[in-house]
């Protein structure tokens, strides 16, 4: 079987750079890996991506144009596809799968606009947990300095009172889920990128062995 590891954290704590450098030093070591999104590339991921990413006149967060439920089920839709189609066949063929986001995003955005936390465990109670989710934690202040520097910005990154739910959110759902580490995300770049490989070679390398 293989691993499967998800980085996670509010918008511009560094997940896709410490998911590509992670990706690479599995790699070095001879692994095959699947470095992987969400939402994904699919018909479901491509039509949350213009709902959320790009906003305007089709944008649903702000403008509430559908239901908080039915923006979950969305995710849960495009999750559901990830699942079967990508990330249980590689694990099964013995990959390494690395993911920048998964259902515990679902969890701690839609739990901060108002869903019922159980609820949403139970409508992705299908998504296998992860081996190892690493969560980069980061001060909301620093990640709306971040996120300004962008050229496109989601719906979800306009509303800092949001990203302090969701960072509070997650540090909830570390001590819900056992799988979830947490690593400053203010250090510099290469210093977290360290910490995680640290922290993968401990948790799934060196437990596995005892």
């Amino acid at each position: 079987m293989g691993i499967f590891i998800v980085l996670e954290g509010i918008d511009g704590a560094g997940k896709s750079t410490q998911a590509k450098m992670l990706a690479k030093w599995f790699e070095n070591r001879g692994y095959e890996v699947v470095l992987t999104k969400e939402p994904t590339d699919t018909a479901f991921g491509k039509l949350i991506r213009r709902l959320v990413l790009i906003g305007g006149k089709e944008g649903i967060i702000d403008g509430a144009r559908i239901s908080k439920e039915a923006e979950a089920l969305l995710f849960a839709a495009d999750r559901a596809e990830h699942v079967k189609k990508l990330i249980e066949p590689s694990i099964k063929a013995g990959k390494v799968v690395i993911s920048d986001r998964y259902f515990y995003s679902s969890l701690a955005y839609q739990w901060a606009r108002g869903l019922d936390l159980d609820w949403l465990i139970n409508l992705n109670a299908f998504a296998p947990r992860a081996d190892l989710v690493i969560l980069l934690d980061l001060p909301v202040k620093e990640s709306i300095n971040r996120i300004n520097g962008r050229s496109i910005r989601s719906e979800f990154d306009k509303i800092v009172e949001l990203q302090k739910k969701v960072r509070k959110n997650y540090l909830k759902l570390a001590e819900k889920f056992n799988e979830i580490r947490i690593i400053n995300a203010l250090a510099p770049v290469e210093d977290i990128h360290n910490d995680i490989t640290a922290l993968v070679e401990h948790e799934l390398f060196e437990k596995a062995e005892d």
